[in-house]
């Protein structure tokens, strides 16, 4: 192996020279560059709203989800968010997907045994290969009769995945019409 010197379109590593080609394409892992541009639809890519996705979990909280100051267990919460956030991505993908990074979690305010959680998550962007969820959590109060209140937000990374885990494309995403945020 001998040092090549770095340009735009080599590595800035050493590289290994082959006989018919002067230089090595980088192929750094940490590089992410999207081949196609997901705004563009074609019979393979169809075009989906955020609608078509939208899944909404209600869940009665139980003393069974408290933690020791008496209000549910964040974890609960993330738990019930990933869950709704997973059901959206796979039906926008027309298959499974699987959680990359929760990009942003913001608890609100506290929920207590007996309230009733809904959590509403739907697509926010979609790329070549991954998904972007917005979550919404709102919580009625058991013992109060006014509104519900927005508890939770988030926001969370998916790909869709084949039957080998390898990534696959997904249906570009109409964005005109608002997502969860």
């Amino acid at each position: 192996m001998e040092d090549v010197p770095a340009s735009p379109k080599t590595c800035p590593l050493p590289v290994r020279r082959h006989p018919w080609r002067a230089e090595q394409p980088c192929r750094d892992s940490r590089r992410r560059v999207d081949v196609a541009d997901p705004t563009v639809t074609s019979p393979a890519r169809p075009l989906k709203t955020p609608d078509d996705s939208r899944v909404v979990l209600a869940h009665i909280m139980s003393e069974h989800d408290t933690n020791l100051y008496g209000t549910i267990h964040g974890g609960v919460m993330m738990k019930l968010i990933d869950d709704a956030a997973a059901a959206a991505a796979g039906r926008h993908a027309d298959g499974p997907a699987v959680t990359v990074s929760v990009d942003r979690m913001t608890f609100l305010a506290p929920v207590r045994a007996g309230d009733l959680l809904s959590v509403e998550a739907g697509l926010e962007r979609a790329g070549r290969t991954s998904m972007t969820v917005g979550v919404r959590v709102t919580a009625e109060r058991w013992n109060h009769s006014g509104p519900a209140t927005e508890v939770a937000t988030a926001f969370l990374t998916f790909v869709a995945v084949d039957a080998e885990g390898s990534p696959r494309p997904v249906p570009a995403l109409d964005t005109s019409s608002a997502g969860i945020s």
